[in-house]
C-alpha cells in the first residue's frame, strides 16, 4: 500500500537483518532508513514523515511523540523477554497505537532473568501474567495450531 508506512523496531542482528532484505527488495521504490544512531525527537519525526520504512532501537520508541500508529504487531518475540521489559513495550504500545497484536508461547519461564522458580520470571498467558493495560480491550484471542503452545491475541487500545 502506497500509503503505508512501516516503522520496525529491534535489536541486532534482526535489525541489520531485515533492513537489508527490505532494501534488496524495494530497492529505489521505497525510502527506507535506518535511525538507530539517532537521539532527536525531531529528527525521528521528520523521517516518519519522509520514509516508508524506518528501523529503530526499541529505546528510541520513548523519543516518537507524535504519530500514532494503526497497529503494533508482536510475533514469537514477547514471551522471551524479562516482565519490566514487557511493561515498557506495553506502555509505549498503549501511548502510541490503536491496536496491538502478538503472538506468545501460552506458558513460558523467562531463563537467565533471575531465580529460575520465582514466578517474575514466568509467563503464563492464561494466568495474566502479561501487564496487559485495563484500558485494552481484547477483541481477538486464538490457541494457534502451529505451534501448538501458542496463542494469539489483538486489543483495541481505548485512547
Amino acid at each position: 500500500n502506497k500509503d503505508c508506512k512501516y516503522i520496525i523496531c529491534d535489536i541486532p542482528p534482526a535489525i541489520f537483518i531485515s533492513y537489508t532484505r527490505l532494501k534488496n527488495v524495494f530497492g529505489t521504490k521505497k525510502k527506507i532508513k535506518i535511525l538507530v544512531d539517532v537521539k532527536n525527537s525531531d529528527e525521528i519525526e521528520k523521517s516518519i514523515i519522509e520514509n516508508d520504512f524506518l528501523f529503530i532501537f526499541p529505546k528510541q520508541l520513548s523519543s516518537i511523540k507524535n504519530v500514532h500508529f494503526d497497529l503494533v504487531t508482536a510475533i514469537d518475540c514477547i514471551h522471551e523477554m524479562d516482565k519490566n521489559v514487557i511493561e515498557y513495550y506495553f506502555n509505549e504500545i498503549d501511548r502510541l497505537s490503536k491496536f496491538f497484536y502478538f503472538s506468545v508461547w501460552d506458558k513460558t519461564i523467562v531463563p537467565l532473568s533471575g531465580a529460575i522458580k520465582s514466578k517474575m520470571n514466568r509467563l503464563y498467558f492464561e494466568e495474566n501474567d502479561y501487564p496487559i493495560p485495563n484500558n485494552w480491550k481484547m477483541i481477538y484471542k486464538n490457541n494457534l495450531i502451529f505451534p501448538s503452545n501458542y496463542i494469539s491475541s489483538t486489543y483495541k487500545i481505548k485512547t
